[in-house]
Order: C-alpha cells, then structure tokens, then sequence
C-alpha cells in the first residue's frame, strides 16, 4: 500500500517495518540518532513501525498479491512467509543454501502479480552432478500459491545470483528481429555485390554482409599497420537467425542480430594470414 518499507541485516533475527509518514515527520523534526560518513541517521524508534521475528539472517523481502511479505534468511537458509497486517509467521521453507536475495513477480511494485518466488542462493553443496571444483549456484522455483510453499524447481547459475526481476510473459511484447527499413546506418548493405573492402590512405573500410552459411567479402587484405573499420549487416529478417564475426588474433568476438550493422575497429600490427568467421555455427 505504499506505507512502508522493510529493511534487514544478516546479523540479527528480525527484520523491521518502517512507516513512511513517521520517516517523512522525523526528517521534518531533525529527529537524528547521529550520523554516518556527513549523512544524518533517523532515530530507529521514530521511524519503525514493527519488529518481526521472522528467523536468523533476514536480508531481503518481497511480497505477493494476498498481503504477505517474503523473506530470505541468510543463516537459517529459509525463506519466510509473514503477514504484512498481524506480522505473524506464517510458514517457512527450507532452501539450498545460504539464501542471499530473492524475488516474486513484480513483488517490489506496488502490484504484485503472480504465484511463484525465485531463492537466489550462494551455495549448492552437492545438489548437482559435480564436474570440477568450479561449482554453480543454487536458484530454486518456489510456488507460493498456496498456504504452505512448495519447491518446484533446482536451477543451477553462474556465481553469484544476487538479484532478479520476475514479469507476466504476456507483459512482453519484444521485437525479434531489426525491421530492415529502420537500420538507418549508411554504411548497411543487403545485397552480396555490395560487399565490398577500400582504401583511404592507411585505414581500410569493408562493407560486409553476414548470412546463412556465409560472409562476404570472404577475404580483406590490408597492410602492416593499417587501421580497418567493417561494417557487418546481418541482412536475416527471419527470427533467431544470429551470426557473428570472430576474429581470435584480435580478440574480436561480436554478435550481430537480424537486420543489425555493428561496426568492428582494430589496427593490423601483426603481419601474417588470419581466419574470421561466424561464431554462430547456423548451417
């Protein structure tokens, strides 16, 4: 309702509802406590509103459409459930492990929409095949549709998941492709017989066409020293039709999406004859 906001600390086994109103009147009335870095600090008693012993560790919280408040509990490795009017516990989940954020969908809006929370944990400790000392995280689908919260779903991520937002799939309506109409870029090309690489003094320009299972121009000569500018148009207007331009001896690496033109600018200090290709291997 937009009354108040919750703060925690893994320190502790409470995590506090502060009022706004009270916030705005301490502010108003120079209500300090002191002052950390040249910052005034608000008197903790004026502003809060309520303690919650919710369990040990409560760092993040987040909230559902039918008035409850998630938690994530850092040390206790659990996420609770409370109710935002009593501010009871109302159930508590056990997650793998060392919970740091977590989120429900659009659970930081004032709508919250949705019956599903993401734990976004430190550790997995073994809930995976293991292949090496390098260990992905833990994200774990938790549906909170119901009283009691279910485990749904073990996802595992690169270190660290540290925060996420969570939306309707209806509320997306993304492009999936570059309307070739709307690339203004002048040095774009669309057709094979435009491709072409020239010269001005030391620097080379090539106009380069990426598609299925080619790029043309196929060769670019330049000389020693040389400064090159390409230009790439992937001319697909077909979704998912992604290619590339991967030059290794200078650690080029770019990713070009339909209908796009991404310009790539290095300087030839290396003498010799170097592959470039498409990093996305479509045919």
């Amino acid at each position: 309702d937009g009354k108040y906001f919750i703060g925690g600390g893994k320190l502790q086994s409470i995590t506090t509802a502060y009022n706004f109103e009270k916030m705005m009147t301490a502010i108003q009335n120079r209500d300090f406590s002191g002052n950390e870095d040249g910052i005034p600090v608000l008197n903790y008693d004026s502003v809060k509103d309520a303690e919650v012993n919710v369990g040990l560790g409560p760092l993040h919280t987040q909230f559902d459409d039918q008035g409850y408040a998630y938690t994530s509990l850092f040390v206790e490795s659990a996420v609770a459930k409370w109710k935002l009017g009593s501010r009871e516990v109302a159930d508590k989940i056990p997650v793998s492990y060392n919970i740091g954020h977590l989120c429900t969908a659009e659970g930081d809006t004032v709508n919250p929409d949705g019956k599903f929370l993401i734990a976004l944990n430190k550790l997995s400790h073994g809930r995976h095949l293991s292949v090496g000392p390098s260990q992905p995280e833990s994200s774990q689908l938790i549906n909170i549709g119901g009283e009691k919260m279910k485990l749904l779903y073990d996802a595992f991520t690169e270190p660290e998941p540290h925060y996420a937002q969570m939306i309707r799939a209806d509320k997306l309506k993304p492009i999936e492709v570059y309307p070739k109409e709307e690339n203004k870029n002048p040095s774009a090309i669309w057709d094979v017989k435009d491709a072409r690489v020239g010269r001005s003094g030391n620097t080379v320009i090539a106009k380069v066409l990426a598609v299925r299972s080619t790029i043309e121009p196929t060769k670019i000569e330049v000389n020693q020293g040389d400064k090159v500018i390409i230009y790439i148009t992937d001319i697909e207007q077909t979704t998912d039709e992604l290619h590339g331009f991967g030059l290794n001896e200078y650690n080029i690496n770019v990713v070009v999406d339909p209908g796009e033109t991404k310009t790539i600018e290095f300087v030839a200090d290396k003498p010799g004859v170097f592959p470039y290709y498409c990093t996305y291997f479509c045919s």
